[in-house]
């Protein structure tokens, strides 16, 4: 049953009210919510959604980053940085070229949906 208050006079008609909150309050200190805090922080940057889009794609090199921004390696990197530490992608070698992925255990359901709508809003295949 879902109790409707709209003041805290409302609450004061519950004894069970503040433990309510407490509860509510440490789950929300929870490292499951941190985490979060962290990944939607690091997709929050325009840039760092689009390498995100395009890595919903497929692995991409450094350099494929580089062509399509115009930006700097040095601004490449800084946002891939952001990005790995946030937990969302990592790296592996082929060849001598740095490749970027989503990792493997990293949750996808966000970007996934974003994905879809950028493919559905811009008729990509």
């Amino acid at each position: 049953m879902v109790s409707v208050r709209c003041c805290p006079a409302d609450c004061a008609l519950r004894e069970d009210w503040e433990d309510e909150l407490n509860q509510v309050k440490k789950a929300l200190e929870d490292e499951s919510v941190i985490s979060m805090e962290r990944i939607l922080k690091a997709m929050s940057h325009p840039l760092r959604l689009k390498i995100l889009l395009m890595l919903s794609n497929r692995d991409q090199c450094v350099c494929e980053f580089i062509w399509v921004f115009k930006e700097s390696s040095t601004i490449i990197s800084n946002h891939l940085k952001v990005l790995k530490d946030a937990g969302l992608i990592e790296t592996y070698y082929r060849s001598n070229h740095k490749i970027y992925r989503f990792r493997e255990d990293a949750d996808r359901t966000i970007i996934t949906f974003l994905h879809q709508q950028w493919k559905k809003n811009t008729k990509q295949t």
